[in-house]
């Protein structure tokens, strides 16, 4: 595996930090950043349409494996190189439970805790090229 391919809302501003947080660390493992708005994911990545991509978080690697929530935070943070370690810590099976809770409490209130953060620390709401994204007030656009 060398490369992996993270598929984010690009309309959530929790999602654009975690992606800028990710981006920012030190990898084994390259990366690449895919917002699920991007026009033709579905012919790149074909099977994920049947998905509810915007429930969790999914990650494709280079070799077609599909990993989803839990998983995939674990995968992403086993790319990393200062995390690796605690990739597989909460891959143990003491710890995936805590991980899977988590990682379900996050996504089910990602839109929520984006909006708090942004009314917390607007001095780091910065405008992502890639994907459009520019928050002004406490209303997100594409």
């Amino acid at each position: 595996m060398k490369r992996l391919y993270v598929l984010y809302d690009g309309e959530c501003t929790l999602c654009a930090r975690c992606r800028r947080w990710l981006e920012g660390q030190p990898k084994f493992v390259e990366m690449q950043f895919i917002p699920l708005q991007r026009a033709g994911l579905f012919e790149r990545f074909p099977g994920l349409e049947k998905l509810n991509l915007r429930k969790e978080l999914t990650l494709v690697t280079d070799e077609g494996a599909i990993y989803r929530g839990a998983s995939a935070w674990i995968m992403c943070l086993y790319a990393l190189r200062d995390f690796r370690e605690w990739s597989q810590r909460l891959a143990s099976p003491a710890l995936r439970p805590l991980a899977r809770s988590v990682c379900e409490a996050v996504s089910a209130n990602r839109i929520r805790l984006g909006r708090w953060m942004l009314r917390r620390r607007p001095d780091e709401v910065r405008q992502m090229t890639e994907t459009g994204f520019l928050c002004q007030s406490d209303e997100c656009r594409i």
